[in-house]
């Protein structure tokens, strides 16, 4: 899943919005330096993804891709998911998206000064470009993943994923509404240490 859907699964079950943020950014030894809070934050954000990862609904979502995309399938359905969670709104929260976009930035912002380098630059774009409620619109899906693509080291076949993405919409939401209930509800049952 990728920051949204991180942040809202976070918020429900009330793990830290910064720890759930930093798991993309924060290497295994470096776990322990952090606060207790902000540390198991980091670790349901990587219990998250190693769900969604070994998931049907998302090994299925992923096949849709060509096959010289697929190394990098889980990126794209990860951003497109996220799409999808703005589109379905409604469906999984009570809240306006942008009042939950709005509290989610404040929070983060509370913990900035804690951030690596490169994960509080980031955190900052999100907020000067309301990423979290910008993804309602499709075209933002494929410049996300060109801009993914552009941080990577080399070359990759994220560059145009958005075409694909058009091409494979309907079947893609279709995964996510099947597999985004089933991973709240996983996440409720979890044991989350807060």
């Amino acid at each position: 899943m990728n920051y949204l859907a991180h942040f809202h699964l976070a918020e429900r079950v009330g793990s830290d919005l910064t720890g759930n943020y930093l798991g993309d950014f924060v290497r295994g030894r470096e776990l322990a330096n952090w606060p207790p809070g902000i540390e198991a934050g980091i670790r349901l954000h990587r219990r998250i993804d190693a769900f969604t990862d070994a998931h049907p609904e998302v090994l299925e979502a992923m096949r849709l891709m060509s096959p010289e995309r697929r190394r990098v399938a889980g990126i794209i359905v990860d951003v497109v998911f996220d799409h999808f969670l703005t589109r379905h709104w409604a469906l999984f929260d009570e809240r306006p998206l942008e009042v939950f976009a709005q509290q989610v930035y404040r929070d983060l912002d509370r913990h900035a000064e804690l951030m690596p380098g490169g994960a509080r630059t980031r955190f900052q774009h999100m907020c000067e470009y309301d990423w979290l409620v910008s993804y309602r619109d499709v075209d933002v899906v494929g410049r996300a993943l060109d801009a993914i693509a552009a941080r990577l080291s080399r070359r990759t076949a994220l560059y145009g994923a958005g075409d694909e993405v058009m091409q494979h919409y309907d079947a893609l939401e279709a995964r996510f509404l099947a597999f985004y209930p089933q991973l709240l509800r996983w996440v409720r049952e979890q044991d989350v240490e807060v």
